[in-house]
């Protein structure tokens, strides 16, 4: 069968998903594109679907899987440790690892420090009626908390915006990812090595101390420190810039929100399901012929799992293309679906909430301080989002 796109393919609007996901899925179900790379794979875009494919056993989440498809413009072979991308036995005893620290008790406790600190960061933006909403106040909110819960010196998160986006941009050069993927997970063995010695009350001097029980080596420890910041900052710094956004772009539904902070957390799974900053969709190696949507999927082919066009998806939501924050679903895939939904599902929920509340208050009148057209948008990286947002408010 003949390629009938090329990845990526174009947004028309910043807030949506590309509209050829909904045109090429209505002609075939499950149909095959070309990423960048020039690989091969089939497209699943239907929230059944999409479903069906990460709860497949026959479908790899280990990219050194023959015909695993990616968007990076070379393999970067997963380190130890990185359970996101490791299948069943592997995934299942390293991220057991940490479950426990995710708790929903564990998060609800971290709810005032979140308050806490995005009210800190508001204040210290000092006198002033302007700011860059994303690298003054998402960046170091998402940083700070991720963080303090782990156990990672605050200080040093200039370090890891520079680094992961350099792995996870698709202009970087293999070379390039590589470099920065080495030298991130340098940095992190030079961390738990450091917990070793002088462990604190923290996810990682916990972590350590599985290790010295024989439940994981030093090097897969290394590998779940990196996964657990780059999960828990980068796609939270993105989801606050762009819901900061698109709740400005919608005034009636801020003003709904505002009014009724009952709302708050419905308010929340809808921006993720109408944002879902993953917009490079989830690849997958096939290790056994199956089926998908109808579609024969051979072992040796690639699939790549859309999450943002799934939360699009006109059969599973009611007018998918509105923000409706009263819509009251949780039934989107923006944390994934199955045994590779995000840990920190809970973390990001209360994290959004806070910022949702709260950061209208403290910044009253906010506004977007440039015209649509002049943002820059993360067209180019495996995690959508925005490089600045140019913000104003009342004084």
């Amino acid at each position: 069968m003949t390629a009938v796109a090329t990845l990526p393919l174009d947004r028309t609007d910043p807030l949506d998903p590309p509209p050829a996901y909904r045109a090429l899925a209505a002609q075939e179900r499950v149909f095959q594109v070309r990423t960048p790379r020039g690989d091969l794979a089939w497209v699943v875009s239907r929230l059944e679907d999409v479903r069906q494919a990460l709860t497949d056993r026959a479908l790899s989440s280990d990219p050194r899987t023959p015909g695993f498809p990616t968007y990076l413009t070379g393999d970067v072979p997963p380190p130890p440790g990185f359970f996101m991308q490791a299948d069943p036995p592997d995934h299942t005893r390293l991220r057991r690892l940490v479950t426990r620290e995710f708790l929903v008790s564990n998060m609800e406790a971290l709810r005032p420090r979140i308050e806490e600190n995005l009210r800190r960061i508001v204040a210290d933006l000092g006198p002033v009626d302007s700011a860059d909403l994303v690298s003054q106040v998402a960046l170091p909110l998402a940083a700070s908390t991720i963080c303090e819960l782990l156990g990672v010196p605050f200080e040093d998160y200039p370090l890891f915006v520079r680094l992961t986006d350099t792995v996870l941009s698709r202009t970087s050069t293999p070379e390039q990812a590589m470099g920065a993927a080495v030298e991130l997970l340098g940095y992190f063995d030079r961390l738990v090595t450091a917990k070793k010695q002088h462990p604190t009350d923290d996810v990682f001097s916990r972590l350590v101390a599985r290790e010295e029980a024989g439940d994981a080596t030093h090097e897969e420890l290394v590998g779940v420190a990196t996964l657990l910041l780059l999960g828990g900052y980068d796609t939270m710094a993105q989801m606050i810039g762009l819901g900061v956004y698109a709740l400005l772009r919608h005034p009636d539904e801020l003003a709904r929100l505002r009014g009724d902070s009952s709302l708050a957390p419905g308010a929340v799974e809808e921006l993720l399901r109408y944002l879902t900053v993953n917009h490079s969709g989830l690849p997958r190696g096939v290790l056994e012929d199956t089926e998908i949507g109808g579609q024969p999927i051979r072992a040796g082919e690639g699939v790549i799992v859309m999450l943002n066009a799934a939360n699009r998806d006109q059969d599973a939501f009611t007018d998918p293309d509105a923000l409706d924050l009263t819509r009251g679903s949780r039934d989107h895939v923006a944390f994934g679906h199955g045994f590779h939904k995000c840990i920190g599902l809970t973390l990001a929920r209360i994290e959004l909430q806070v910022v949702f509340m709260t950061l209208f208050d403290l910044l009253p009148g906010l506004r977007c301080e440039v015209p649509e057209g002049d943002l820059p948008f993360r067209h180019d990286m495996v995690l959508y989002g925005l490089r600045s947002l140019p913000v104003g408010w009342d004084r």
